[in-house]
């Protein structure tokens, strides 16, 4: 009769402590919806379930566009449907409000820094070990763009695997292929620039081209750099522009020249000025994308129609 009434108590124990603990358990893993909140155990799951894991970066109380994505986007059935497959969900929340879990936060504020987050929201995806296969950083996404975006990085997980299995040219060809369409804001700057030095790596002979890519960025960081010593509406400016245009990669070119008109543009004095800073962007415009060259183009109809009303309209906005 004891040792019956010993085992009821004990089971009434364990249910007592398997009901109010789940809760708490959950609680320690998963957010709102499914949402989970422990990284590595997101990352055994995704790799148990062949998955990749989408990471959403969040503000929850003072982002309005973090806000705005979870609701018009990540909580939409569409986009539900289209992750569950595909995903393991991931909520990085770094609120300010005092009630939050603090030692949650903490582990948030880890893993925002440890994959260089630069800005919110950002959604980030990632392979089990914890690689960054892509992702965005933009809260106005509507849900088929961001369906576009994410599909673009379960495509890299696929090169990402095939890489694996490779060396030499061949490794650096396939990395290659995520470099060109891997996100390029802010919050993607670390993993790519990893991803940039693995395909250096890889790539004895230059066959992807990329260090020339490397190059170009170097001396366009080099020029931001300089302009940034000069007063941007002096001569100064404009002979550094053309030194810069004398010494610019072709990759950087088009950069330089838009510099140098929006100087002329900024400095002109006389009508015979503002007709030369129209050619310079005609100049400009078969150098461009032509989506671009379209939107150049119509801002020149619109505002170097009438030369002497610019020109009015140039000197009435500076400083006096």
């Amino acid at each position: 009769m004891l040792t019956g009434m010993k085992k009821l108590l004990e089971w009434m124990r364990g249910l007592l402590m398997l009901t109010c603990g789940m809760p708490m358990l959950l609680s320690a893993v998963m957010a709102a919806d499914g949402w989970m909140t422990d990284l590595p155990a997101a990352c055994r799951q995704a790799a148990k379930e062949n998955k990749l894991v989408l990471i959403d970066f969040t503000g929850s109380d003072w982002c309005s566009a973090c806000v705005r994505l979870r609701r018009t986007v990540l909580d939409s059935l569409a986009f539900r449907e289209f992750a569950s497959s595909r995903f393991v969900l991931m909520e990085v929340d770094l609120p300010r409000r005092k009630s939050f879990d603090q030692a949650l936060l903490r582990r948030n504020e880890a893993i925002a820094e440890q994959y260089g987050v630069g800005g919110f929201p950002t959604l980030m995806v990632i392979n089990p070990q914890g690689q960054v296969m892509g992702g965005f950083q933009d809260g106005n996404v509507t849900v088929a763009e961001a369906q576009k975006l994410l599909e673009g990085a379960c495509e890299a997980a696929v090169l990402f695997c095939k890489a694996a299995g490779q060396v030499g040219e061949e490794r650096a060809r396939t990395l290659f292929q995520i470099y060109k369409k891997f996100p390029e804001s802010k919050s993607f700057a670390v993993p790519r620039e990893e991803l940039m030095q693995a395909i250096l790596e890889a790539d004895a002979a230059n066959v992807t081209g990329i260090r020339g890519m490397v190059a170009a960025k170097e001396q366009a960081s080099l020029f931001q750099a300089q302009r940034e010593t000069v007063p941007h509406a002096s001569p100064q400016m404009g002979r550094l522009l053309e030194k810069q245009l004398a010494e610019a990669l072709p990759a950087n070119r088009t950069e330089v020249m838009m510099a140098r008109c929006q100087h002329a543009m900024a400095i002109a004095d006389s009508v015979e000025e503002i007709e030369s800073t129209r050619r310079m962007f005609e100049e400009l415009l078969p150098m461009l994308p032509a989506q671009e060259a379209a939107e150049l183009q119509r801002f020149l109809d619109k505002y170097f129609r009438d030369p002497d009303a610019l020109l009015q309209m140039l000197r009435s906005s500076r400083p006096r």
